[in-house]
């Protein structure tokens, strides 16, 4: 089954990025950086539409061209629109119809707004404000990604996790449109599968969160159909002094174990 490659980091995370793929930077020079590294990926051979049927981007990414290199592979693009979260975990604010406008212009699919759920108290905040946006977002034709992110370390996330449930299908139950959902590996396997099934979803795909490549992949391969978004279990052992061929094979390796993990 085919996977979203999540290469959206922002300005703030791009930096840690990079240090995970070992090249020196700047602050002046980061985003030319990360961009050639993204780059590198997507024009790997193995990097294909077979595969990947569309990838998360950051908007300066958009803006250096990315869309068309993505569409020449058959592959749809998706923005991120959000400018990070508070310190509560639900979305700061920001201009959505900018966002949306931009969307559109850059002939993107779909939107992605992730918000992080610390806390059980503050769920049905993040819920009410990810799926009011989404309905906008569907309005204008393109396809909302909606991400309340458990972490992988909250010591309640199984708890979460079957609150999560519960508040997303109550409230897909009187969604009008349809919204893809990016969710945490659960720690039961096929707790979401209900929501897979629901016809206001689109599809559900799970984020690595931090996971390892290995731990992400056995954790997605206990969920039937769902797929996946991975970021940093996509791009690990990805380093600038890997030959192309080193990268090509690093990346075609995790390719392979993300497309059967999906299956």
């Amino acid at each position: 089954m085919r996977f979203i490659a999540a290469m959206d980091h922002s300005g703030g995370s791009t930096g840690g990025v990079l240090d995970r793929y070992e090249q020196y930077y700047t602050e002046e020079d980061k985003m030319d950086k990360v961009h050639a590294m993204r780059l590198r990926m997507v024009n790997s051979p193995n990097f294909t539409s077979e595969n990947i049927w569309a990838a998360i981007l950051y908007k300066d990414t958009v803006e250096r061209g990315m869309v068309p290199v993505l569409h020449d592979k058959n592959i749809a693009a998706i923005l991120k629109i959000d400018s990070g979260c508070t310190e509560q975990g639900t979305l700061k604010d920001f201009n959505l119809n900018n966002m949306l406008n931009f969307a559109v212009e850059n002939h993107c699919y779909g939107t992605k707004m992730r918000s992080i759920v610390k806390e059980r108290d503050v769920l049905d905040e993040i819920l009410d404000q990810q799926m009011e946006l989404a309905g906008k977002i569907y309005a204008w034709e393109l396809m909302p990604i909606v991400e309340p992110e458990i972490p992988i370390d909250h010591k309640h996330k199984q708890g979460l996790e079957i609150a999560l449930f519960q508040g997303l299908k109550q409230r897909l139950d009187v969604f009008e449109g349809k919204c893809i959902l990016k969710l945490t590996l659960p720690q039961q396997p096929n707790m979401y599968r209900e929501l897979i099934n629901h016809p206001n979803v689109h599809k559900v795909v799970g984020l690595s969160g931090g996971y390892t490549t290995k731990e992400a992949c056995e954790k997605l391969s206990q969920n039937t159909d769902m797929t996946a978004s991975f970021s940093r279990a996509f791009s690990e052992g990805l380093k600038y002094s890997l030959t192309e061929e080193e990268f090509n094979a690093t990346i075609n390796n995790n390719i392979r174990l993300i497309e059967e993990a999906s299956n």
